[in-house]
């Protein structure tokens, strides 16, 4: 018998990166599985900046700054491979967003993601790691509540490596290689979880914002949700990320409106994730 009052969910996620996962608060009164709420969520979103929105376009280039190789690690890569990048200057240093998608055939669960920034002589000048933004959930079926968030075959999705270490200068870099890591071959059952809908592209004096709802579809409590909206160019490449969170506990169905923090280059549309956030 489970303890009825909330408990927290465990997410797969390697130890270095429980910090980039939204907690999860369930609250179970036996020993099954609890099955998925139907709270009549939207569909993952990506959309179109408006035209009044006064966006930039963001280019028409796949990877910035323009002659950067971008290369997966030889023998220690896995599934993921990135098909657009920007390494850009930040306020707390550089910057990395890149577009990624799983071209294996397996189903990739609370994947992590790494870099290496290297220059002349393939001298590493930074590196850093985070994890795959999710938009599909799924329960373990071994019992023990685990809560995933996957990447199935063939799907795009972003990642964002802010406050990058970097001992030169973004005009020193050569090389982007990259490496992944992820669960798979899990025994796992597909739940509702937790979607984003509604977005738009609102103007403040700061920047372009977005606006949504955030549904929990789960059946059980979610705490802290958090929003990520990646604006994007006609190519798909991410050109930043703006983040939204809330200290609310959203009960089963429950919905919070959200606004994200304004980004300086809207794009042409954007990509937007539940429980991605810093």
């Amino acid at each position: 018998m489970k303890n009825p009052r909330a408990a927290p969910v465990t997410l797969t996620l390697a130890k270095s990166l429980i910090a980039l996962a939204a907690p999860l608060v369930v609250a179970c009164s036996d020993g099954k599985q609890p099955a998925a709420a139907h709270c009549g969520a939207g569909s993952p979103v990506s959309g179109v900046v408006a035209a009044n929105v006064g966006a930039d376009t963001g280019g028409s280039a796949r990877f910035v700054p323009e002659g950067l190789e971008v290369s997966a690690r030889p023998g220690l890569n896995s599934v993921f491979n990135v098909i657009a990048l920007t390494l850009r200057p930040g306020s707390n240093g550089a910057e990395l967003y890149a577009a990624v998608r799983n071209d294996g055939d397996v189903l990739a669960c609370n994947a992590s993601f790494s870099v290496e920034l290297r220059g002349q002589d393939d001298q590493i000048l930074g590196a850093g790691i985070s994890g795959l933004m999710s938009r599909h959930f799924y329960r373990l079926t071994d019992g023990s509540d685990t809560v995933a968030g996957c990447v199935a075959p063939g799907e795009v999705t972003k990642v964002a490596i802010q406050s990058l270490s970097l001992d030169a200068s973004i005009a020193d870099v050569q090389r982007a290689v990259y490496q992944s890591n992820y669960w798979a071959n899990l025994g796992v059952a597909a739940i509702e979880g937790v979607s984003v809908t509604g977005v738009h592209a609102v103007t403040r004096s700061s920047g372009v914002a977005y606006t949504g709802t955030l549904v929990n579809g789960l059946d059980l409590p979610l705490s802290d949700p958090t929003v990520a909206v990646f604006p994007v160019n006609a190519l798909g490449r991410p050109l930043g990320v703006a983040y939204g969170g809330s200290a609310d506990v959203l009960a089963p169905c429950g919905t919070w409106d959200f606004e994200t923090s304004p980004v300086g280059e809207a794009g042409v549309g954007y990509d937007a994730y539940p429980m991605g956030g810093p």
